[in-house]
């Protein structure tokens, strides 16, 4: 059985927000069966200085995230029409070294706009924040500090 590298990238952030003293991260297990449809609305929740925040993760090889692979749009959009409730998909780029958040108001404004996928080469003009990690071997050690610092004055 090969390596999975999305389930890789999930414990490094979760490593990484373990490591902060004063938030609290919910790892939300997979839903393997898909009984009748149902799926979790992200991978985590996160609770930060009185915000809460719905994440989703993606890793992929190549250039390209493909919309249409971000199933839980829809719940988490959702999620986010709550006050002091964010959402978001934070991707890896494995071929890239980058990973970013990106909130899902963007996501949904670049689907409104008629675009299928986010491209590497987009990522300077989408609102976005790059997470900061030092790379091990493979996988990163993330620094979630900045993010969650920066996330206080994100809307």
């Amino acid at each position: 059985m090969g390596v999975n590298r999305g389930k890789q990238f999930e414990e490094q952030v979760f490593k990484g927000f373990k490591r902060i003293g004063d938030c609290d991260i919910t790892r939300l297990p997979d839903q393997m069966s898909g009984y009748k449809g149902s799926t979790n609305v992200s991978d985590f929740i996160v609770f930060n200085s009185g915000n809460l925040i719905y994440i989703e993760c993606k890793s992929l090889y190549g250039n390209t995230l493909n919309l249409k692979k971000i199933t839980q749009l829809d719940s988490l959009t959702e999620k986010e029409l709550i006050p002091d409730v964010s959402a978001g998909v934070m991707v890896w780029f494995i071929d890239h070294d980058i990973t970013l958040y990106i909130p899902v108001s963007e996501l949904n404004r670049l689907k409104k706009e008629g675009k299928k996928s986010i491209n590497i080469k987009d990522i300077d003009s989408i609102k976005s924040i790059i997470i900061q990690g030092k790379k091990k071997r493979i996988l990163f050690e993330y620094d979630l500090y900045p993010f969650l610092d920066y996330f206080m004055w994100w809307k």
